[in-house]
């Protein structure tokens, strides 16, 4: 059974869909981090973050009034000093204090808003995303889909704290800045009076040396920064080469032991290591000349207004205090223009957490689309009344569209016990279709309710804690006593485990890969489902217990239904039923839309907001 339709056009759309969206790629990356997180801002129950940003928003206003306050208290001081009024510099200390204890409070209240507003969103936005991922197998399915979104566990850990915690930071600081501007360009202009030039009479001089001196700082600083960032690049990479080195080696220890080669291996993570060396020479190299100049920016910036302002200071146009003044409005107006220069790492480093963020978001809501098609070129699965457990026409696809196995028609009913077998892709696949967690594909399948059946692949999954709940997974251990709970490990001759069910371990890695197979049978005792569907659930076991663990859910389980997909190393007397699967020819395409959409995947990915790679490389990065 093949799809008639034309291969060529579901791709040729695709295509188009592609190409079209480079052109609004910035504007859909904002559109879907806002579709993402901004129902935290906007829902009903959404007071908390709007009081958090309102009150961080008065704060930030009081920082600034603090700062100009400290401005005008500078040129107050400094006139009394000129003047030698000593009354007058006294009452600038009782002023001064009020000005610095303002100043501690409103810091610390703005730290402690700011740093519980990031908390509550990065909450809020793992929450959201978890609850997407972890849903419906879509954390199963998406890891199937081909594109950039591996490494879920640093995305959702790593990355969303900082996307929230930046945004936060990156917001503040930019209202800062822009009240900062817009105030102390008043300020500057007033200071700067007239000045002839050409015999004209030219207002605000020190405004503009303020954005000259800014925009000259930026070229220089881009152009400095420029071969910074590329040994940056090359020195994050090299590094991350090395703890890969070490995790491989890690994970190799008992064949790196055995073999004895630990010397060729110390000499491989020593040579891997030494790469890290040229591109740090590098990095160093970069960042003296940056601090170099930096340094010199910096400490010219509250010197250069002064220094213009001295010819009208001894004319006697401009009082000691204004002169002074001027100087720290200058440094303030400078500091304001260069927030894109400062921030332009956390700006990228914003921008790729939140693609990496969307990007895993994509493939879950894929995988979750992909799962919900119906019809005649979907798998339809069906919880159906029926005492049976049946697939009708099934022809199971790979994630790219691929056929793996084709017009497949099977019916278990209750009590039978069956044997499919065969290819081991094929095997495995049939049973992920079984279980319901492989959407790829087309045909019906019909099973029984959730809580009749239960389905347990060649590796169950044992949770982190006390050995109990490893047992009784997915369940609540609670639902058990300890004598039953102990019956059942005994059962599949895992006795001396019932004195270790209150210990927390990683069972996982403590039992032996025989051990968690038994386990997984000791659920099947603990649970007593009506149907059993096992997917080389005894691969590791030996002939002789393989076929003990089977008896045994026969002798427990008598009106159960077993079905056993895959490689089953005992006896096969035990099943009434045997069928052998055979894998389909490789490449025939079978899901022409979802072929077209993999096809398209693989195209180049265009990068919002590329203003930033091009700034971050210098001006030579525009050309």
């Amino acid at each position: 059974m093949t799809d008639k339709s034309p291969p060529a056009e579901p791709f040729r759309a695709v295509l188009q869909e592609s190409l079209g969206a480079r052109s609004n790629h910035t504007k859909r990356f904002f559109r879907d981090f806002m579709r993402l997180s901004g129902p935290y801002w906007t829902s009903r129950q959404g007071w908390r973050p709007r009081l958090l940003a309102a009150t961080l928003a008065l704060l930030v206003v009081a920082q600034v009034a603090l700062v100009v306050w400290l401005n005008l208290w500078t040129a107050d001081l400094f006139d009394a000093l000129e003047r030698r009024l000593t009354d007058r510099a006294m009452e600038q200390i009782g002023v001064f204090a009020m000005i610095m204890l303002g100043t501690m409070a409103t810091n610390t209240a703005h730290l402690t808003v700011r740093r519980w507003l990031q908390f509550d969103w990065r909450r809020w936005l793992t929450a959201r995303v978890i609850g997407d991922w972890m849903r419906d197998a879509r954390h199963y399915q998406a890891d199937r889909i081909p594109g950039d979104h591996a490494n879920p566990d640093g995305r959702i850990a790593e990355d969303i704290r900082i996307a929230t915690e930046a945004a936060v930071d990156l917001a503040s600081t930019l209202f800062y800045c822009v009240l900062l501007l817009v105030t102390f360009i008043g300020i500057l202009w007033s200071l700067s009076g007239w000045i002839q030039v050409a015999g004209v009479a030219v207002p605000g001089h020190l405004v503009v040396l303020a954005f000259g001196y800014a925009g000259a700082g930026a070229v220089v600083a881009f152009m400095l920064g420029r071969p910074l960032v590329r040994a940056t690049d090359t020195r994050q990479t090299r590094e991350a080469e090395f703890r890969f080195s070490l995790v491989r080696s890690h994970e190799g220890g008992e064949p790196i032991a055995v073999a004895r080669g630990e010397p060729l291996e110390r000499e491989r993570l020593e040579t891997v290591f030494g790469t890290i060396a040229k591109s740090w020479r590098d990095q160093t190299v970069g960042l003296a000349r940056l601090m170099t100049f930096s340094s010199g920016y910096v400490v010219l910036a509250g010197v250069l207004p002064v220094l213009v302002g001295v010819p009208r200071f001894l004319e006697g146009t401009l009082s000691l205090g204004r002169l002074i003044q001027s100087g720290q409005a200058f440094q303030q107006v400078t500091a304001a223009l260069s927030w894109p220069v400062d921030n332009l790492a956390v700006i990228a480093g914003w921008r790729a957490s939140v693609e990496r963020i969307l990007m895993l978001d994509e493939a879950v809501r894929l995988a979750a689309a992909e799962a919900a098609r119906t019809g005649e070129t979907a798998i339809n699965l069906n919880r159906t009344p029926e005492p049976y457990i049946g697939v009708r026409d099934l022809c199971i696809a790979a994630p790219d569209g691929t056929a793996m196995l084709s017009d497949l028609t099977l019916t278990v009913k209750p009590g039978e016990r069956v044997l499919v077998d065969g290819d081991p892709e094929a095997a495995s696949a049939l049973f992920r279709v079984v279980t319901g967690i492989w959407p790829w594909g087309r045909g019906h399948v019909d099973l029984p309710a959730d809580d009749a059946m239960i389905a347990i692949g060649p590796w169950p999954f044992l949770p982190q804690g006390p050995l109990r709940q490893a047992l009784a997974f997915p369940k609540a251990a609670a639902c058990h006593d300890d004598a039953v709970l102990r019956a059942a490990l005994s059962s599949v001759g895992l006795a001396h485990l019932t004195s270790l069910l209150e210990e927390a371990r990683d069972w996982t890695h403590i039992l032996s890969p025989s051990e968690v197979q038994r386990l997984s049978f000791a659920r099947i005792v603990l649970f007593r489902p009506r149907w059993i569907v096992l997917g080389n659930a005894t691969d590791t076991l030996d002939p002789t217990t393989a076929d003990a663990m089977l008896r045994l859910v026969a002798e427990r389980l008598p009106e159960a239904s077993l079905v056993l997909i895959g490689k089953h190393p005992g006896s096969r007397e035990f099943f009434h039923r045997q069928l052998n699967l055979e894998r389909a020819p490789d490449g025939v395409v079978v899901l022409h839309e979802l072929h077209a959409r993999r096809q398209a995947a693989k195209m180049p990915r265009p990068r919002p907001l590329s203003v930033i790679d091009r700034m971050r490389k210098g001006y030579g990065g525009w050309s």
